[in-house]
């Protein structure tokens, strides 16, 4: 068998197991040394796969596709620098705990520190963001097939497990790199003649759910039952089954549920708009929790945070599959590593036993009711569309066949804060960066989240972000469903508005605001993709609600003006405050 039968063979062998293991979806970007993989990809059936002429925006793609499915994306690039192009979303994915897997092709050891072109020190080059990284030897028969599909399974395996994430193998290879038929005879494939005529993986990988000790179940039971303000919490979680578990054991004990947008529990009839409150300060000052559970992840919003810090609680549990730490605060009490599922399963199995006093927390209908009606005065027909409006006429429009990607800065928050409370609501898969909260790659990861969830997806993110991500507007033609992309346009970087840096007025806009002059419809435009701009709330409505019934990718551009965008929410949350100080009066 010559060179390059071994290495076509080699690289059939890789794909294959990957395939067969369930990471079939492959992002290709285009290179001479990986050229033995994406022969391998372009030449496997059962492969899917798309190319990316950047590899930046194929990592977020990636990312995406992992947010959507459960299941890590295979990204595949050539040597050098293409590789560290990856780096921000695999940052990503390590910190939000997403599975991905990358096969980075390397020059061989003998052009390595040698001042070869079109090369790096590529192994270990994600350093800690990796959960398992390793360098496959150069193809050779001396080394047995098995071991390689050994270390593909472990790969997989890594991925995807009690704290799925990154994965980086590297794969040198020596030229030639053109495709040739192996000799399927040969003696090297005799070990592995099993798994060549059967359709299994070498290794099957499977991961329990992680269980919660009774010991650790009855304590907590304990601690909220000894406690008068008990609060739960739902941070990001990573299931329907965990957010609707959590949701019925709030309901069943009665206990306020504070549903971060993560969470999927918005759509919850026992989920009450507690984000309004929880920004009022004279709220926070009557009703102080003294035993917070925390499900899950991170939350969008700081006024929980703020809250938990005024209140101190002398219990704060957090619940979390992972065994990363979660303390942003240094205030946690009981670190519970299970499945959220699982534990608040067992709690309510064990508050079925006894009664759950009463907690004191107001019943808030009143005050949820008119602070509602007050943001929806932002959204009435014929005034102009902003920032506001826009997030909660998305929410109301959204159908449960669609998903929605939020982008971070304020996109993120403004859904969070004034999504519509819509009971029953439709469940809508939602996605956003949150692990390092960045707003590179965004749309690569929206598209790659739609492309997961084969679904159309409607995108929120501001003008700073789209420009970021920009060539990300080529993958578009090319989805299997629609993007629709609503660019929030206030010519900079809108957040640093609400910061009190903007008072410094000579430094401002030239180093923080970062106003752009560049035109979305130019930039539709030289995509091919359909662009409108209304200027009111109706317009905005139905221009909505054409794009959700297109079959083709739409941007939706809203224009506004920061400084105007902090005078609405400045007044809107004087307003909400002032109805909470009127709503407690009265308890």
């Amino acid at each position: 068998m010559n060179n390059r039968e071994i290495t076509s063979l080699w690289s059939r062998i890789i794909i294959e197991e990957l395939v067969r293991q369930g990471s079939g979806f492959f992002c290709l970007s285009p290179g001479s040394r990986s050229t033995p993989l994406t022969v391998a990809v372009a030449r496997n059936p059962m492969a899917r796969w798309k190319t990316f002429p950047d590899e930046r925006s194929a990592g977020f793609f990636a990312l995406g596709h992992a947010r959507a499915t459960g299941k890590p994306a295979v990204l595949i690039c050539t040597s050098g620098t293409a590789v560290a192009n990856y780096f921000p979303s695999v940052v990503e994915a390590a910190m939000d705990n997403q599975p991905m897997i990358i096969l980075s092709a390397d020059r061989p050891f003998e052009l390595l520190e040698t001042g070869a072109n079109q090369t790096i020190r590529q192994f270990g080059i994600f350093g800690s963001y990796s959960r398992w990284n390793f360098q496959l030897p150069e193809p050779s028969p001396e080394v047995p097939l098995k071991s390689v599909l050994s270390a593909i399974d472990h790969a997989v395996e890594k991925a995807t497990g009690i704290a799925p994430g990154p994965v980086h193998l590297n794969v040198p290879f020596r030229e030639p790199f053109e495709p040739e038929l192996p000799d399927l005879k040969d003696p090297w494939l005799a070990p592995v003649a099993h798994w060549i005529d059967s359709l299994e993986p070498l290794r099957h990988c499977s991961h329990a759910e992680n269980a919660p000790h009774p010991a650790i179940v009855e304590q907590a039971a304990d601690l909220i039952k000894a406690s008068r303000q008990p609060l739960f919490i739902a941070g990001k979680l990573d299931s329907a089954e965990d957010a609707l578990a959590v949701g019925r054991l709030a309901g069943s004990l009665g206990i306020p549920l504070y549903a971060d947008l993560s969470s999927g529990l918005r759509h919850s009839t026992f989920c009450k708009p507690w984000q309004l409150a929880f920004q009022s300060p004279a709220f926070l000052e009557h009703y102080r929790p003294d035993t917070v559970v925390h499900f899950g992840g991170q939350l969008i919003s700081r006024h929980p945070g703020a809250a938990i810090r005024v209140s101190n609680p002398g219990n704060y549990l957090v619940v979390k599959p992972y065994a990363n730490r979660y303390s942003p605060d240094h205030n946690v009490t009981l670190s519970i590593e299970a499945s959220p599922k699982l534990f608040a399963d067992a709690l309510l199995c064990d508050f079925r036993k006894t009664t759950m006093p009463a907690c004191v927390w107001p019943i808030a209908d009143e005050f949820f009711t008119v602070a509602e009606k007050e943001i929806e005065r932002y959204c009435e027909d014929d005034r102009p569309v902003t920032e506001i409006s826009a997030a909660r006429i998305v929410s109301r429009l959204t159908k449960e066949h669609e998903g929605l990607f939020m982008s971070n800065s304020m996109p993120v928050r403004d859904m969070d804060l004034f999504a519509a409370a819509i009971h029953p609501a439709p469940v809508v898969a939602v996605g956003m960066n949150r692990g390092a909260s960045g707003i590179d790659g965004i749309l690569s990861t929206a598209a790659g989240f739609a492309e997961g969830l084969q679904k159309p997806v409607t995108l929120v993110i501001g003008d700073i972000a789209f420009l970021h991500d920009l060539n990300a507007l080529s993958l578009l033609a090319s989805l299997s469903v629609p993007l629709r992309i609503i660019v929030l346009n206030n010519n900079g970087g809108g957040i640093f508005s609400f910061l009190p840096i903007a008072a410094e007025k000579d430094i401002f806009e030239t180093h923080f605001a970062t106003p752009q002059q560049y035109s979305i419809a130019s930039a539709a435009a030289t995509f091919g993709v359909t662009h409108a701009s209304p200027a009111t709330n109706s317009a905005f409505a139905e221009t909505y609600k054409q794009a959700l019934t297109s079959k083709t990718s739409t941007i939706i551009e809203i224009t506004g003006n920061r400084e105007d965008n902090v005078s609405a929410h400045r007044s809107l949350q004087h307003i909400i405050n002032t109805l909470a100080r009127n709503f407690l009066k009265k308890q």
